[in-house]
């Protein structure tokens, strides 16, 4: 049994007490960097909450643009082998194995990682830019 709040809702009180109780007890010259801190912990409060969804999700789309169940590989850690397949991905862009007729699968996964990492460090970005 878990105690309450969570690990994401321990960020978001962490959080709220840097800016609602300590940043006006603070000179003016650091108040840049308690917001950065308090960005911080709103980044890894999303990232809890989301749990291992988007990294599931990652790399279930790597494997099916490779045709190779990776998602269930015994060993790694999930974060290991999406580390992994993200490098075999970026090199294979590179060496152009992608130019062609996969090109709007791969732009697909792009853009799928890219709104994923944004939900995460920007999500106001990414709700005013429609791209979610």
């Amino acid at each position: 049994m878990r105690n309450s709040p969570d690990a994401a809702g321990l960020l978001r009180i962490a959080r709220d007490t840097l800016l609602n109780e300590l940043l006006d007890a603070l000179p003016e010259e650091r108040h840049y960097a308690m917001r950065m801190a308090a960005n911080a912990l709103a980044m890894a409060a999303r990232e809890a909450e989301s749990g291992d969804a988007d990294l599931v999700k990652e790399l279930r789309l790597l494997s099916e643009l490779y045709g190779e169940d990776v998602v269930q590989a015994a060993g790694a850690s999930l974060r290991e082998r999406i580390a992994k397949m993200n490098k075999r991905f970026a090199r294979d862009i590179r060496d152009g194995i992608f130019d062609g007729a996969c090109a709007q699968g791969v732009q697909a996964l792009l853009m799928d990682q890219v709104c994923a990492r944004l939900q995460i460090s920007n999500p106001k970005y990414l709700e005013a830019s429609g791209l979610d």
